[in-house]
């Protein structure tokens, strides 16, 4: 299970970014006003504003030098933690540290070994290898994840279980259980993991605020877990009609101002193949689409195809003829606003 992304709460924002940028020398890669996210290795660490001090268990990958330097790092800042015996350095299957961030969560850095290929950083962070998850009853989170999340793990405690495989761990805690090398509780606040598995789908807890979303990767040799098509305009706001209203896409984001963009996403048919499009606050020389520009839409059902066919042509948008007639046979065409064609075809495809 990796760990692709992780979104948390905290409460002293400004001191928890200076100190996961310039203490644990994490790359900034976005900031704003009510949050922060920085990199950890393979891992994107969200950070939103909050009313309330959370309490997260979280543990980073690295190298031994990198270690080395970190461990260094932090003790000269006063920042680790004693285990039972008073000792600051440990070992379990590596080298091992606990230390406190500025919202006095409890972190961890392992030594490991790199499974990424052969293109090992010299000297950076490798990912998030652990995220705590407490619960009320660890078997009961454990039978709700089995679905959706591989486990390699296979531990049965009723309070304390990794869960997951040597790619990445949720540490389940009952809420309540010291969390090592403390004596303070794990207690339960927001979080939101996207991680690797063998299905893209999506996990809200039903009683605590967890959300789990699974991506698959494509293969070995793409190992891509989302897919966008993105296309620039000058007119979003009839772009949006056409492809909402018409085709019937589902509109699965959008965002306003953004440095200087307006944007909107339409599910092909969900997040994990989407389709996107922009609008800056200049205005655009666009190019001309080809008469061959095409984006298909296999429809089995012709009575399906019809409705939507009478639905386009009622908001104005009419059948054109294809440039190549093999879209002709079956197909029909329609061009957007923007004059750019989709081809709703009567087949299931290849």
């Amino acid at each position: 299970m990796k760990i692709y992304q992780l979104q948390l709460k905290c409460f002293k924002l400004d001191e928890m970014k200076r100190f996961y940028t310039e203490d644990l020398d994490m790359e900034l890669i976005s900031d704003a006003e009510t949050y922060f996210a920085v990199r950890a290795g393979t891992t994107k660490l969200i950070f939103e504003l909050d009313n309330h001090t959370p309490y997260y268990h979280v543990c980073f990958r690295t190298n031994s030098e990198y270690y080395d330097k970190m461990y260094e790092k932090l003790a000269e800042r006063k920042l680790l933690l004693p285990d039972e015996d008073g000792q600051y350095s440990m070992f379990w299957q590596g080298k091992q540290a606990y230390f406190h961030d500025p919202d006095g969560n409890i972190l961890e850095m392992l030594e490991r070994p790199f499974h990424w290929g052969d293109n090992r950083p010299k000297s950076s962070w490798y990912d998030v290898g652990e995220i705590g998850l407490p619960v009320p009853s660890v078997k009961e989170m454990q039978n709700l994840l089995f679905p959706k999340v591989s486990d390699d793990q296979k531990e049965e405690s009723e309070t304390f279980a990794f869960y997951g495989d040597k790619q990445g761990v949720f540490v389940i805690v009952r809420d309540g259980r010291n969390w090592y090398p403390t004596d303070r509780s794990a207690t339960i606040h927001p979080i939101t993991a996207i991680v690797s598995g063998v299905q893209s789908e999506r996990f809200n807890h039903p009683d605590l605020p967890y959300t789990i979303i699974v991506r698959k990767e494509w293969n070995e040799s793409v190992p891509a877990v989302q897919f966008r098509m993105a296309r620039p305009t000058n007119q979003i706001d009839k772009i949006i009609e056409f492809y909402r209203n018409g085709i019937g896409l589902e509109q699965i984001g959008e965002f306003r101002r953004h440095e200087g963009y307006d944007g909107v996403m339409f599910g092909l048919p969900n997040n994990s193949y989407h389709l996107e499009f922009t609008q800056s606050e200049e205005k655009l020389e666009l190019p001309i689409p080809t008469k061959d520009h095409l984006l298909v839409f296999y429809l089995p059902n012709q009575f399906e195809l019809e409705r939507m066919v009478h639905r386009l042509s009622a908001m104005g948008y009419g059948e054109v003829t294809p440039e190549n007639p093999y879209w002709g046979r079956g197909g029909v065409t329609i061009e957007d606003p923007d004059g750019w064609r989709i081809v709703l075809m009567n087949s299931v495809g290849i």
